[in-house]
């Protein structure tokens, strides 16, 4: 027995240096904090904006024909979401037709609208271009003066939907750029037409009402920009 002794008093001088350098590792490793990841730049509330261009046709009434020109818009996007307000100057009315005079005019539209993002590619932390595939509606205020005299004011709805292509550029403080494509429709209240005003635009039975309302289709290209 005697003769262990000094073979367990060794093992012990040797172990106890060992316990006490893995005990401060222990401890040392549990005490620290991970670093936060930081939050993916795609998710993070931003300031979005865009510039482009509105070709389709509008009718007005009993007047129906191309109609084009600027829109831009501005809001605030989250993610999927956009809630933004836009302004468009358009030309708007008859379609010249050869030997005729047409009656043309200028609108002004005004409008606020929701966004909603149905499929989303790419984005992340570390992927710099994101594909979006969307969803609007909104609301709006026509402002008509036609060229030859005459204005006209009016309520609208809106819808559409889209696809938009969007890079990011830069790390700690990305911007963003892209483009978009939609197709948009505006609804509004045919002026000064009653219900109960029949009548045959064309070779008819019988006469009926003339429609109630004012449909706009429009092709919008657009340059969205944001930070």
């Amino acid at each position: 027995m005697k003769s262990l002794l000094p073979a367990i008093a060794a093992l012990t001088a040797l172990a106890v240096p060992a316990v006490a350098h893995a005990e401060s590792v222990a401890y040392g490793y549990y005490g620290e904090t991970t670093p936060a990841r930081p939050k993916d730049p795609w998710k993070k509330l931003r300031l979005e904006g865009a510039v482009g261009a509105l070709v389709g046709s509008q009718r007005v009434g009993y007047l129906s024909g191309s109609a084009g020109g600027m829109h831009f818009d501005g809001g605030l996007k989250l993610d999927r979401l956009l809630f933004y307000g836009e302004y468009d100057f358009l030309s708007v009315g008859e379609t010249a037709e050869e030997g005729e005079p047409s009656v043309r005019g200028f609108m002004h539209r005004v409008g606020g609208n929701v966004r909603y993002s149905l499929v989303a590619l790419g984005g992340g932390r570390d992927v710099p271009v994101r594909g979006d595939f969307w969803v609007e509606v909104g609301a709006g205020h026509q402002h008509i003066r036609w060229h030859e005299g005459g204005k006209l004011g009016r309520q609208d709805l809106s819808f559409g939907l889209g696809a938009q292509s969007t890079f990011k550029i830069g790390r700690d403080k990305p911007k963003f750029i892209g483009l978009h494509y939609a197709v948009k429709f505006t609804v509004a209240r045919t002026p000064d037409r009653k219900d109960d005003d029949p009548r045959c635009a064309g070779p008819c039975d019988e006469p009926t009402p003339p429609t109630p309302w004012d449909v706009g289709v429009f092709f919008n290209f657009a340059v969205p920009f944001g930070k």
